[in-house]
């Protein structure tokens, strides 16, 4: 419940609230990219997207064995998490990252939520992707 405020003056306390959440997010769950581009690396030449990200359960934690989908009208890509619940691949230049869904699945997990995020095309571009899923309810749908 918001307090009435007296014409030309202003109520702090949302955005002091909208602040403070944020800043609490930030020291939990620092936001930073997992890719860098080495050239040296066989897997980096060539043209292409690179997709990278991560699949996390609801507490933080990273989860090997996640499907991750790169879905465009021409065509799909699957990548799964490794041991330490990252991805990496690299998907045709044509795959505009505007036009892509991303979706995550893991057997006993439902979605939380899938972030999307398109980097600086040079030197090669790159589309970060990150899930978070949880333990499905018991009794739910796949």
């Amino acid at each position: 419940m918001y307090r009435k405020t007296r014409i030309g003056s202003r109520d702090t306390r949302p955005a002091r609230r909208a602040l403070a959440c944020a800043l609490a997010l930030a020291a939990v769950a620092p936001v930073s990219a997992q890719y860098s581009y080495d050239p040296g690396n066989p897997d980096e030449q060539g043209p292409g997207i690179r997709y990278f990200g991560s699949a996390k359960d609801d507490k933080g934690s990273l989860l090997a064995g996640v499907t991750v989908l790169i879905d465009s009208d021409e065509i799909s890509f699957v990548f799964v998490t490794d041991e330490q619940g990252r991805f990496r691949g690299k998907v045709p230049l044509n795959m505009v990252a505007g036009k892509v869904t991303a979706e995550c699945s893991k057997p006993g997990y439902e979605i939380v939520r899938v972030i999307k995020r398109p980097g600086p095309p040079a030197p090669k571009p790159t589309v970060q992707v990150d899930c978070v899923l949880r333990v499905a309810a018991a009794g739910a749908a796949p």
